[in-house]
């Protein structure tokens, strides 16, 4: 996972307003943008600019139906997003265990 990707997911999921509506719209399995401005009492202009970004970090996916736009929260791209900040933070660790081996080795070899 590309830094850009993870950060954009982050700050996506990192607002108490979009974490609410990927959780009403997973509870719910679909919902449109005016089902989200009833329960969340936020005006549609405001539930627009969440779900935009939400969208744009890959958290929500869409499809028409009608004259409806129904939202969905794209689960099998939030498994691979987090799948690859697991993969990027597993990775960093093993170099800083093997930078902080060496280390620890250098200075063994230089107290002797």
């Amino acid at each position: 996972m590309a830094s850009g990707q993870a950060e954009r997911l982050f700050a996506a999921l990192g607002n108490e307003v979009r974490l609410r509506i990927v959780e009403l719209v997973s509870a719910n399995k679909e919902m449109c943008i005016c089902e989200l401005v009833d329960v969340l009492d936020k005006s549609q202009a405001n539930i627009s600019r969440h779900v935009s970004v939400l969208r744009d970090a890959g958290v929500l996916s869409d499809r028409k139906v009608g004259a409806w736009v129904l939202l969905r929260v794209d689960e099998g791209a939030l498994v691979a997003a987090f799948g690859g900040v697991l993969e990027t933070v597993r990775r960093h660790h093993e170099q800083s265990r093997s930078v902080d081996a060496e280390r620890r080795l250098t200075e063994r070899c230089e107290s002797i």
